[in-house]
């Protein structure tokens, strides 16, 4: 098991660094654009790539952490069940990963992401699209935390 979980570190550790890149590049792009009340398609299909892009990150890393402690994902309710499951902590198998608020604060980006995919950049909206895009640096700073701390757990553990 410490094989398995020295390599869950690694997996983490690449994933959040990837989730710095989508941060930093949103970052860029914002001041670059200097958002406005209202966009055009091309400005919301972009936005909304990168907040897709960074709930696909943390759900690559519940999926990392469910695949090595608990080894079994419902494929008909997965998107919803990993980001629940991840508050829980597993009594004799594995900690909480994430507390309820910063679930919640995911369930939105996870509900945009929804969105984004099964629809075309023209039929977002830019009211909801902006909600979450507000949330944003939030919701990163408070991942980023939970999965240090979470990191933490997992050294205890090695021990």
């Amino acid at each position: 098991m410490k094989e398995k979980i020295k390599l869950l570190k690694a997996n983490i550790k690449q994933q959040l660094s990837k989730l710095e890149m989508c941060n930093n590049e949103l970052k860029i792009y914002l001041r670059k654009k200097n958002i406005p009340e209202t966009v055009d398609n091309y400005d919301k299909a972009t936005i909304g790539f990168y907040l897709h892009n960074f709930y696909n990150g943390c759900e690559n890393i519940f999926t990392l952490i469910a695949r090595t402690f608990e080894n079994n994902i419902d494929p008909q309710t997965w998107h919803r069940s990993i980001l629940e499951r991840m508050s829980l902590e597993i009594e004799g198998i594995r900690p909480a990963v994430i507390d309820d608020t910063l679930a919640r604060q995911l369930d939105n980006f996870r509900g945009f992401r929804h969105v984004f995919r099964h629809c075309y950049s023209f039929e977002l909206d830019w009211n909801r699209e902006r909600i979450v895009l507000e949330q944003f640096h939030d919701t990163f700073i408070n991942f980023k935390a939970a999965m240090e701390k979470f990191l933490g757990k997992l050294d205890k553990i090695l021990r």
